[in-house]
């Protein structure tokens, strides 16, 4: 009974918290005493308000409201407001002087609202914003002089709207600014001096877009940008930027095939792309590289990893990769000695590539190596003395390639420190992949139970059935707990549904019986009942009647 009670409360909950309006006697809402506190959620009101100031409020959130019952008027009984926050609301314009009674405003958030157009000057009377959110709305239109008055402002937010072009000079007021949300909109590039007066910005998002230049100015005057996103942000192909050493730069799913990057970052997300082509002028500030999904070989590879002697991971999965890079491999200049070294790296994918053998000589295979995916690639063979230079490699995946062989006890003893081995889906040698799935289990190595593939001509029925499928697992348990089919035992999620569906049960069957009973049915099924209980008695006092007539003849 309780749980429906909260049930209830849940549903009605809503209702109840819109209890606290205070209304005059003209019927008009009191925001004074509607909102005591220092911040206060109106939704659906209508238009008239009394002249009482809610003078302490210093946040207020206007939510689900149409245009016949949200008003800027409010605004002039909030002198001291800080925030303001309008969502799910008809509004589809600003003016100046609907916001000068707020001059003291610091947040404006308008969100999933009909505004369209930023007239020039539309904030000059809140000169005072640091944070204005303007995302999710339906902004077509921004005029050049839009955000002029504004020099406090750190964040901006424009994304989702439907902005196919921004002016030069739009941004020249932020100088302030730090954070600029730009992603979702129709963009198709961006002026050559569009931020040169924002250097003080470092998070700049451009993803979602539909990009088809960006000149490589346009970043080159943000000195302390520590974030730039520009994945799926159209068309790009070939793109250079000028960078000074950001952060983390995101390049998914650009349609890119060359990318030069004249400065430096610390991280580059650039999978999902068609690159063949990557140069990166400082290489000493890589740390993390992903360019999984691209077109890249080994000779593409060797030229851009050379001297990224701090890189510790490096995710190439899914490229053209026939052969990993040799020392001296990736030279421009034949006369340059630089070394060929990646002594930082600790994660390296490779899977789903093209290569056939390991070499024993490669940088890519660094020592400190403690993660290393081979999966799914064309390996005929699995050298145990090229892993050797490999001493603290805690995770490594070859499965899906054509091994038939490797000398799996030599490989534990020489990494007692490994946790997960992926090995399956390869040709082994029969009754191979069973033995190495028990030794090394019970040594503590987690191999991943995937189903082995291997040439089923040549192997037992026991290398076949081997490691048992996670449904075959579930069927042997379920069976040991004397259940089939069923787990054998009850959460509390399953307790809560039961219990739920009784109470809904019952409460379905009085339903049906209060219908049954105004549509008269009960009264004429116990009248039925009645008739034949009679008939029944009736029935029984002719027999026993009849029976002793009987007797009295005999």
């Amino acid at each position: 009974m309780h749980f429906v009670i909260y049930i209830l409360l849940g549903v009605f909950g809503f209702k109840l918290g819109n209890a606290r309006s205070v209304y005059d006697a003209t019927g008009r809402l009191n925001l004074s005493a509607s909102c005591p506190d220092s911040f206060c959620e109106l939704s659906d009101r209508p238009v008239a308000y009394s002249a009482t100031p809610a003078v302490g409020l210093r946040e207020l959130h206007l939510t689900n409201c149409s245009r016949q019952s949200i008003t800027w008027l409010v605004l002039n009984l909030t002198p001291g407001l800080r925030t303001l926050v309008i969502r799910n609301c008809a509004s589809y314009h600003i003016s100046k002087e609907s916001l000068r009674p707020v001059g003291n405003l610091t947040s404006l958030q308008m969100q999933r609202t009909s505004l369209g157009v930023l007239r020039d000057e539309i904030f000059s009377t809140v000169q005072r914003l640091e944070i204005l959110e303007l995302g999710q709305n339906i902004i077509h239109t921004v005029h050049k002089d839009a955000f002029k008055g504004l020099a406090r402002l750190r964040l901006l937010g424009l994304q989702g709207n439907g902005i196919q072009e921004i002016l030069t000079g739009t941004f020249v007021p932020l100088v302030e600014l730090i954070h600029l949300d730009l992603s979702g909109n129709e963009l198709t590039t961006l002026p050559r001096d569009i931020f040169d007066k924002n250097r003080k910005l470092q998070t700049l998002l451009l993803n979602g877009n539909q990009m088809k230049t960006l000149l490589p100015e346009v970043l080159g005057s943000l000195p302390n940008l520590r974030l730039v996103d520009l994945g799926h942000a159209g068309e790009l192909d070939i793109l250079t930027l000028e960078l000074n050493n950001i952060g983390s730069l995101i390049l998914e799913g650009s349609s890119l095939t060359s990318l030069v990057i004249n400065g430096g970052f610390i991280k580059l997300q650039a999978g999902n792309n068609e690159l063949n082509h990557l140069q990166v002028g400082n290489k000493g500030a890589v740390i993390e590289l992903d360019l999984h999904g691209n077109l890249l070989s080994g000779n593409d590879t060797a030229s851009f990893l050379r001297g990224m002697w701090n890189l510790q991971r490096l995710d190439l999965s899914k490229n053209l990769i026939e052969a990993l890079p040799l020392h001296g491999s990736g030279l421009d200049n034949p006369d340059s000695q630089e070394l060929f070294l990646l002594p930082s790296l600790r994660y390296l994918n490779l899977a789903n590539n093209r290569l056939v053998r390991l070499p024993p000589n490669s940088p890519i295979l660094s020592s400190r190596l403690n993660h290393l995916d081979l999966s799914h690639n064309l390996l005929l063979n699995l050298d145990v003395e090229i892993l050797r230079g490999l001493p603290v490699l805690e995770a490594l995946f070859v499965e899906g390639n054509r091994l038939n062989t490797f000398d799996y006890q030599l490989f534990h003893q020489q990494h007692e420190a490994l946790k997960e081995l992926g090995l399956h889906d390869n040709a082994w040698e029969p009754g191979l992949y069973r033995r190495m799935f028990v030794y090394l289990s019970d040594r503590g190595v987690h191999l991943e139970a995937g189903i082995q593939k291997g040439n089923r001509i040549n192997s037992s029925q026991v290398d076949i059935d081997w490691p048992p499928t996670g449904s075959q697992a579930e069927a042997q348990s379920a069976d040991l707990a004397g259940v089939s089919g069923i787990h054998p035992y009850w959460t509390l999620r399953d307790i809560l549904t039961f219990t739920i569906l009784v109470v809904v049960m019952i409460i379905l069957l009085m339903n049906l019986y209060h219908i049954l009973d105004d549509e008269g049915c009960m009264r004429r099924f116990r009248h039925w009942r009645r008739s034949r209980n009679s008939t029944t008695r009736n029935s029984g006092r002719r027999l026993d009647e009849q029976d002793s007539e009987h007797s009295s003849s005999e």
